[in-house]
């Protein structure tokens, strides 16, 4: 592990099923939040969990920057790459001032995704609402251990 590891937070996200799979099949190279930590060192991990109906971890990608910008500014750089009509967009961001972009590359779809019932009997994993850090239990997991 090196030095820049130990201060490397991997993440897990709960994401709509049609935007995840977009995701993990790499379509969707942007993650829209409305927080999320800024300052996140790149090439921290992001897995993606698939929420109702899917329910499992299907996959995960590297996140290669965090931008913090205007709503207006996320729509007009990013609006080709983050798979999401306008009126959604609207919506997601209502009431909001600025915005995070989370770039991603490198995505990975995993040949057998991990349940839900797995995740939590092996993780005590609960879906985050935003976002949740991801312990060294998810590496394994998806890694083949």
């Amino acid at each position: 592990m090196g030095t820049l590891d130990l201060f490397r937070h991997n993440f897990v996200l709960s994401i709509k099923p049609q935007y995840a799979t977009r995701i993990v099949d790499g379509v969707k190279t942007v993650e829209l939040r409305r927080r999320f930590p800024y300052g996140t060192v790149t090439g921290a991990r992001l897995y993606v969990y698939a929420s109702v109906p899917i329910q499992a971890l299907i996959g995960y990608a590297t996140i290669s920057t965090v931008e913090r910008l205007a709503i207006r500014e996320i729509w007009e750089k990013y609006e080709a790459v983050a798979c999401i009509a306008s009126e959604d967009f609207d919506t997601y961001f209502r009431g909001r001032e600025t915005g995070y972009v989370v770039r991603l590359v490198n995505p990975i779809k995993l040949a057998n995704p991990v349940g839900l019932p797995i995740l939590k009997a092996e993780l005590n994993f609960t879906p985050p609402q935003s976002f949740a850090y991801a312990h060294e239990g998810f590496e394994r997991l998806v890694d083949g251990s």
